[in-house]
């Protein structure tokens, strides 16, 4: 068994806050800011990110490939970690900033805007997750060293989001507030990948494999099945995720109505979601990555329809319920990040290559995608629904009926549809430990 130091894993899984702590703020907030700070409406907000995930369609295969073939003395991997920190640190501050321009003009500022982020987020993203399966080739160690990797990347969600409420007690204008918070988590998240860049090593250039022709890759990665379900798992739980993110705020605001407290959801999921992480890395040794995958989505979908079934006044059991949400926010960040490096030896043990880049290049484009779909579908709902953006310094206005109930809707009924497909594709998934084990005997015997 490939045993991992305390102090690597601990090192190594610092990088998840550089990938984590934007996209948490993006996820919880993005569409938010620019409706209700920015004063876009919620079509054009929605359009601003949707136009961005076009770029993104190409860009994540793209810096895939293209990091699969890099040769430096550094290895494939650590330079772009090296070179991307600053530009990924810069372009997230301007996501928060609003200029004074006219509401289509600030609409084409987002898109650029989230479209430089996109790129520089993808080259860390796809870079450092890449980095995992060299670590360490052990079935099990792997679901370990991502309940690592996941209790860092929960953390700087939560910690960002305590930032972010800190924040909001001291500082009243909204657009100072997410400047502020833009700005001082940018910088945080240049520092990241600069220390995976320092305790880490790859191979030196030559004695890396010479790569496949590009569209013999792209075929190869697309035809491999495992891969398939793999990534329709993630893409499911993970828009479930970005929604029950998304809407946590409105549904605080506009159907508890309890404006000041729409945080504090947020905070309590998350950090219900690092207590249960533990339980999720057990039940991953203990049955098996599939077989955690498939408890923690049922459970999660049974708490969501919960959450969005009761009653405004019912506070404290819609706290409870947002704690236990934590138990599948969990196994959607634990799981199925544990199962790429495996599908990565499915597709060596194949094809006799290895692109890690690839693959977690896709990864990357799915759970971005994700994100997308889900500010780009709720955006389009609440403007189809009559939804009222708030004035700045008024307050909050009294929502359609129809809005209010579309929020709930992203809340429960709609995440639990995705969940049952993120169900069915775990369970299609045939990588067990005992086949894992076989397949990487095979590629020692190989070498």
């Amino acid at each position: 068994m490939n045993k991992l130091p305390l102090r690597l894993k601990l090192l190594f899984s610092t990088g998840d806050l550089s990938t984590s702590i934007p996209l948490a703020i993006l996820m919880f907030f993005q569409l938010y800011f620019m409706t209700d700070v920015a004063g876009l409406r919620p079509d054009y907000a929605g359009w601003a990110v949707g136009i961005g995930k076009l770029w993104d369609a190409i860009n994540d295969p793209l810096i895939g490939l293209i990091s699969d073939r890099i040769r430096t003395r550094w290895g494939r991997r650590r330079g772009l970690l090296l070179f991307g920190a600053v530009p990924l640190g810069l372009t997230f501050m301007l996501i928060w900033l609003v200029p004074p321009l006219s509401p289509l003009a600030l609409t084409a500022y987002y898109t650029v805007t989230f479209i430089l982020f996109d790129t520089t987020f993808t080259i860390i993203h796809v870079s450092y997750n890449s980095l995992t399966p060299e670590l360490t080739d052990d079935y099990d160690e792997r679901s370990t060293l991502n309940g690592y990797r996941m209790t860092f990347s929960i953390s700087g969600t939560l910690g960002a989001i305590i930032l972010a409420t800190v924040l909001g007690w001291y500082v009243d204008d909204k657009r100072l507030l997410f400047a502020i918070l833009g700005i001082g988590l940018g910088l945080v998240s240049i520092i990241p990948p600069l220390i995976v860049f320092k305790v880490t090593h790859e191979k030196p250039s030559e004695e890396q494999p010479k790569p496949m022709p590009v569209l013999k890759a792209l075929k190869t990665t697309l035809s491999n099945r495992p891969f398939w379900l793999v990534m329709g798992l993630y893409l499911f739980s993970w828009t479930t995720a970005s929604i029950l993110s998304a809407t946590l705020i409105y549904f605080a605001n506009y159907y508890m109505k309890v404006p000041d407290q729409s945080n504090y959801f947020v905070l309590i999921a998350e950090a219900a979601a690092i207590i249960f992480i533990p339980l999720v890395v057990w039940l991953s040794r203990k049955l098996d990555k599939r077989m955690a995958f498939i408890l923690g989505s049922i459970t999660w979908a049974v708490v969501l329809m919960g959450l969005s079934a009761i009653r405004s006044d019912q506070l404290v059991l819609a706290y409870v319920l947002a704690g236990l949400s934590g138990f599948g926010i969990a196994t959607a960040f634990v799981v199925p990040w544990s199962m790429v490096p495996d599908i990565i030896e499915f597709d060596q043990a194949e094809t006799g290559e290895r692109r890690e880049g690839s693959y977690y290049a896709f990864a990357s484009f799915f759970q971005k995608l994700a994100t997308g779909i889900a500010i780009w579908g709720m955006g389009q709902t609440l403007a189809a629904t009559g939804y009222l953006t708030p004035v700045q310094g008024q307050p909050l206005p009294v929502q359609p009926e129809a809005a209010v109930d579309a929020i709930r809707l992203f809340m429960g009924p709609i995440p639990t549809v995705l969940l049952v497909m993120a169900i069915l594709c775990a369970w299609k998934f045939n990588i067990t430990r005992q086949s894992h084990h076989a397949m990487v005997e095979k590629l020692k015997n190989k070498s």
